[in-house]
């Protein structure tokens, strides 16, 4: 631990003393200036740049960008240049940037739409969802979209929504995946179409999250924080499945089975599940007060997810009580936390004369001093997730086989579509670049885990070869969440 601090400080100070120095090399003022002589002379008195998932850097190259490029470009062009930059609530960097004069606009389901109620935020985003996919209808097929859909529209709208929470690139896979399923048989969508839809999208580009996770060119602790959130996702799905035998005076209100798929915790722990949330296990779906009058957070699974593992979605309607289906005392998922936090983090400081350890109610003060070793004084508090359950798995990959996170982009791709592909198609479903896909696909051939060839059109395709489908392939299921299905099971047929 005391070797991998040391690097992680070498590294901090090598990415500081490289932001300086480039910083000193560009003469970012002269630039500023030569750029409005010549876009004046064009009548252009703004120069607009958008930046797009900028979360998707790492923190260290994330930090030499805002403090070498958008910083003094920002705080220095007077105005004239103006950054749009896309990026996950609490995965942003603002360095000298003065937060108080940026404009913020959020896209979450519940600050777009959450103005009121519950209900209120639902029917928005199902009407944003019906917008969304008619507007594209229209233009394309030039028909109406019920001209495919079975009786009740509405429904499908409905399903629709909490199959994508709204997310535009989701809806994407969603109606591909119909269209195969179905449209092109000549039948209709309907419920069913959009849960079978939802459960292939979880299955095929997000439950491989873990499954690469073991194979990330990372250090241990790296992929062993990627295991424990896993341990933490596992531990939610099984608790929403208990409480599908669960019973109370609101549960006996509703009709049918009654929905678990959603839970709530206070709001301080937004951190814990902001990367679950990033890789589409989960949604933050709403922000409201529970019956402690504690501010919380309502989450909800993937649709696909609670389709696979037979847990009912959503929220009974019907009753105005309903209204606050989602913070009845049962779904508080707190106590699930708090084990989970006991159990596999460690908060610690990384000097090792000191080594002290903090509990995680004082991690917020800690972080208000820049994780400052209050004890030492010298050292920097450093959290550390833990797998304790997949410890030995992790441990058993073999080290040749760790890969960067967009070769194992490709290679799960190729493995998925079990077919040939144009590195702009790879690149599409990664959100890459083409030659990015075609650089790297090189590479994986040279290690023969990809196989590179052109076709008869003179196209370059690239192909999943045998060693790769059986390093990185052999038994998928075995990563699929262990929620103890396979014991219950037992139990019912005993």
């Amino acid at each position: 631990k005391g070797r991998f601090s040391e690097r992680s400080h070498q590294s901090e100070g090598e990415q500081r003393d490289f932001g300086e120095v480039l910083l000193r090399s560009l003469d970012v003022k002269g630039l500023i200036e030569r750029l409005k002589t010549l876009l004046d002379t064009l009548g252009i008195r703004n120069l607009y740049v958008l930046i797009d998932d900028f979360s998707e850097l790492p923190n260290e190259a994330m930090r030499v960008v805002v403090d070498v490029l958008l910083a003094p470009l920002n705080n220095w062009s007077d105005e004239f240049i103006k950054f749009k930059v896309a990026a996950y609530p609490g995965r942003i960097y603002f360095g000298a940037i003065d937060k108080t004069k940026i404009d913020e606009v959020y896209l979450d389901l519940y600050t777009l739409y959450g103005g009121g109620d519950v209900a209120r935020m639902e029917e928005s985003a199902i009407d944003f969802t019906r917008r969304l996919v008619t507007t594209r209808i229209r233009h394309f097929c030039s028909v109406s979209p019920e001209e495919f859909f079975e009786r009740d529209s509405d429904e499908v709208w409905r399903q629709l929504f909490f199959a994508s929470m709204a997310n535009p690139r989701t809806l994407g896979y969603l109606l591909h995946f119909v269209h195969e399923s179905h449209l092109i048989r000549g039948k209709r969508i309907g419920t069913t179409a959009i849960q079978q839809a939802a459960e292939r999208y979880y299955e095929e580009k997000v439950e491989s999250y873990f499954h690469l996770g073991k194979f990330l060119h990372e250090s241990f602790s790296e992929r062993s924080s990627i295991y424990s959130l896993k341990e933490l996702l596992e531990s939610v799905v099984a608790r929403a499945r208990e409480l599908r035998s669960h019973d109370s005076e609101m549960i006996r209100k509703v009709r049918g089975r009654h929905p678990t798929s959603h839970f709530h915790v206070p709001v301080a722990y937004d951190t814990l599940f902001s990367t679950l949330e990033l890789n589409f296990f989960m949604t933050k779906y709403f922000e409201m007060t529970d019956r402690s009058s504690r501010k919380v957070s309502v989450y909800a699974l993937s649709y696909g997810l609670c389709s696979k593992h037979d847990i009912p979605f959503g929220r009974p309607t019907g009753e105005r009580e309903f209204r606050l289906y989602f913070v009845e005392r049962f779904f508080d998922y707190s106590p699930l936390v708090l084990a989970y936090l006991t159990k596999n983090q460690e908060i610690v400081c990384d000097n090792d004369a000191c080594s002290t350890r903090f509990s995680y109610d004082q991690l917020q003060a800690l972080q208000l001093f820049g994780m400052l070793c209050p004890k030492c004084k010298d050292g920097t508090v450093r959290v550390n997730n833990l797998s304790r359950k997949y410890a030995a798995e992790i441990e058993s990959v073999n080290q040749d086989l760790l890969l960067p996170t967009t070769e194992l982009g490709i290679l799960q791709t190729l493995h998925v579509e079990r077919k040939p592909m144009r590195p702009a198609s790879i690149a599409g479903e990664l959100d890459c670049s083409y030659q990015l896909v075609g650089w790297r696909g090189k590479s994986l051939s040279e290690r023969g885990l990809v196989k590179r060839y052109r076709n008869d059109l003179g196209q370059r395709l690239l192909e999943i070869s045998g060693t790769a489908e059986a390093a990185y392939f052999p038994d998928t299921s075995i990563d699929s969440l262990n929620v103890g299905e396979e014991a219950a099971r037992e139990e019912e047929n005993s």
